[in-house]
């Protein structure tokens, strides 16, 4: 029998505090918890991970914000002018 083997892509759900430090973060505010949570989010979620059968694991994402944030710091020519379009 043939395996077909899985994983996944994209952001898993953060703990609360996790996502208020990286929040904070984001404003300019310490979070000197931030490295502590993110890295007890990713174990978990590995585990998580590997209990449910997941072949090819990741961190979920876990220590980024939301890519809309992230890509400025990933990459250039991205102003944030305050407005949003629909």
């Amino acid at each position: 029998m043939t395996r077909i083997r899985t994983t996944h892509t994209g952001s898993l759900p953060r703990p609360d505090a996790l996502v208020e430090s990286i929040l904070a973060r984001e404003q300019g505010q310490p979070a000197p918890e931030l490295e502590a949570q993110a890295a007890a989010a990713v174990s978990e979620a590995v585990r998580r991970q590997v209990e449910t059968g997941i072949d090819i694991v990741n961190d979920g994402e876990m220590p980024r914000a939301a890519f809309a944030r992230y890509v400025k710091d990933r990459l250039g020519g991205f102003v944030a002018d305050g407005s949003r379009s629909s």
